[in-house]
């Protein structure tokens, strides 16, 4: 126990025990370095603030990449699962996602009872003050208390809580989540040191009592009957029947008229918040805004807990003053009795310029000291747990004096956020969209252990028996495709009679099951069935073999195309170029090539507002200058 104006020494000290954090000091904790968590409350680790749900578009994606490194996540979001769903299954297999509906309470809690059991990891309860530092290097953390923790370096994971400020219409409260400390420190050591400092906007919606809501006037939103998992060590689900369904109701006119009438009194539009707001995921007001010639809006109804009494509303967030909010509500079908048990609120809150970041996520301006989370200018708990996945992984291996894990994006979501951050920057909070990538045939929800189990198991995340049963996982795959290519079938046998029958194939000619399978038309569950060799397939495997054969074609191109990019990833810069001796390179060109100073020429073609005129003259004075350095 660390007592007041006591000095204790360990390898990494993490603050903040938010999504990020807590992935953050469990890969440190589990790689062998003494780590200390150091949170605002014990007991307030992994909260979900706002809604109360994992996954979803492209999110859903990198939960999957979080355990195929080693992360928890989605252990955690299967245990505590009301409900899974797999979006997008109407759509191609480069949008799937899955979604689970949280229990916020058992999330936290499960999350709590792994970071007090994890070895090598220590949680203390405490308010970070200032960063210690020498020569620009972090050397330790001092605690408002007066408590000092030494360290090799420290991850910075501190969500909204940087000199934030809460805001329900004209009134505002220097708090965090919830009326929540809040602290400006750190951010005063920041700005100290020169990093860049911005103002982000996020908001929540109402919290409103299940038993006071008419769910007879809304849509019932059931589960998946489907056998859905984030976490490869998952082998258990839980049944349709026993999943809590969320239900969908839409806004009425009278819900658009009463934000018409009252816009001028939302802290959005009333001028006491600065902060800029998330695009993809706007307050109520700003919709009706943006959006003005549509007369309703989806809400979804979302359970929180089945400890908790409440629903969370989904795309109901506001910064309207209580009393607006609650005429909002009454407008809405089936809350005409509505009891609320947590009103809205806006809250803003410091993070940095992402640009002054490494790809490792290693403030460029303070050695030692990585970032992850919001600090970063991102939004959501899957962004933040993979940042924090990374941050960790590489704040280990700085220590170590290995090379840092960086996730082309190519090979994972991760990869494309961190590289969007560092080379684009942020303008509002950066949600990841499966548009975000080039490559989303590749970067499916399916294969998330193909592209990343290795790098799992090579920095040390992945154990013994999890790698043994995935190296079986995928020689099951190969061993099935090998028997699909074997397997025949003539225009008599019952396979075709029965294809011919539904109208999915006409077979007039020998075929084997693995071109069967590349017809779209034909259902893979009847080519499965007639093999029982391959009935103990999973669903994930099953999933991954009629992608792989589907759309063979496409992704042989989508390859093609990624060799092109790793070519020019290749292309290294040296280190110690100096950025104003290249001939003919544009003023904006250098100084962005000399602020965020990319690792290849690949990078450096995506960064804003660097043309291919740039990236020309860039290769040329590299050609010449370093003939003998840069790979070809």
């Amino acid at each position: 126990m660390l007592k007041e104006n006591s000095k204790m020494k360990v390898d990494i000290v993490v603050i903040g025990a938010g999504h990020a954090g807590v992935e953050a000091a469990l890969a440190s904790a589990r790689m062998g370095c003494k780590t200390v968590l150091l949170n605002l409350y014990k007991d307030r680790i992994a909260a979900m603030p706002c809604n109360p749900s994992i996954g979803g578009p492209a999110k859903g994606i990198v939960v999957r990449e979080i355990d195929a490194l080693g992360g928890e996540m989605a252990k955690a979001a299967d245990a505590t699962a009301l409900q899974m769903k797999l979006l997008n299954s109407s759509r191609g297999p480069g949008v799937w996602a899955l979604r689970a509906q949280s229990d916020k309470v058992k999330y936290s809690k499960y999350m709590q009872n792994k970071v007090s059991n994890q070895e090598n990891l220590q949680l203390i309860e405490g308010v970070a003050k200032d960063l210690i530092l020498k020569d620009s290097k972090v050397t330790g953390v001092l605690l408002e208390d007066g408590r000092i923790i030494e360290c090799d370096s420290a991850i910075l994971t501190t969500g909204t809580y940087l000199s934030s400020i809460l805001h329900r219409g004209s009134e505002t409260e220097n708090t965090g989540p919830d009326g929540e400390i809040t602290t400006s420190y750190l951010s005063d050591t920041l700005r100290e040191n020169k990093i860049k400092i911005l103002r982000f906007k996020t908001g929540t919606p109402p919290r409103v009592k299940t038993n006071s809501i008419d769910f007879s006037k809304a849509q019932l939103e059931p589960g998946s009957d489907a056998k859905l998992a984030f976490s490869f060590s998952t082998k258990e689900y839980r049944d349709v029947k026993d999943q809590v369904p969320c239900h969908l109701i839409y806004t009425t006119k009278e819900t658009k008229t009463i934000i018409e009438n009252n816009l001028t009194k939302s802290a959005m539009y009333g001028g006491t918040i600065d902060g800029v707001g998330p695009r993809y995921c706007p307050s109520f007001e700003d919709k009706v805004v943006r959006f003005n010639s549509k007369e309703q809006h989806q809400l979804f109804l979302e359970p929180e807990s089945l400890s908790l009494d409440t629903i969370y509303v989904q795309g109901f967030s506001t910064s309207m003053p209580i009393d607006i909010q609650e005429q909002m509500l009454k407008s809405l079908p089936g809350f005409e009795n509505c009891i609320v048990d947590k009103w809205a609120y806006a809250i803003e809150y410091d993070c940095i310029d992402p640009t002054q970041l490494e790809l490792s996520l290693e403030l460029k301006g303070i050695k030692n000291l990585f970032l992850a989370g919001q600090i970063n200018g991102t939004s959501g708990y899957e962004e933040a747990a993979g940042q924090g996945l990374i941050a960790g992984i590489n704040a280990v291996r700085k220590i170590q004096n290995k090379e840092p894990l960086i996730l082309k994006r190519s090979e994972a979501y991760i990869g494309v956020m961190i590289d969007d951050l560092v080379n684009k920057g942020v303008v509002e909070p950066y949600r990841l969209l499966t548009s975000r990538s080039e490559y989303r045939l590749t970067l499916r929800n399916d294969n998330a252990e193909v592209r990343l189990k290795k790098h799992g198991r090579d920095i040390g995340l992945i154990k013994d028996t999890e790698w043994n049963e995935y190296q079986k996982f995928e020689k099951e795959i190969n061993d099935a495709i090998a028997l699909l290519k074997q397997t025949r079938y003539t225009p008599k046998s019952e396979i075709a009679i029965e294809l011919l029958k539904l109208k999915q194939a006409n077979i007039s000619q020998g075929i084997s099951a693995y071109q069967l399978l590349k017809q779209p038309t034909v259902d893979s569950n009847i080519v499965f069935k007639y093999i029982p060799e391959l009935k103990h397939l999973t669903h994930n495997q099953v999933q991954y073999i009629v992608i792989s054969i589907r759309f063979e074609g496409y992704i042989k191109n989508e390859n093609e195309t990624i060799q092109r990019f790793e070519n020019s990833e290749s292309k290294l810069i040296p280190t110690d170029i100096t950025y104003s001796n290249v001939d003919n390179l544009a003023t904006e060109a250098r100084q962005l090539l000399e602020k965020i100073r990319p690792n290849s020429v690949g990078q450096a073609s995506r960064i804003t507002g660097i043309t291919p005129a740039d990236i020309q003259m860039l290769l040329f004075y590299l050609r010449k200058k370093y003939a003998q350095k840069i790979i070809t």
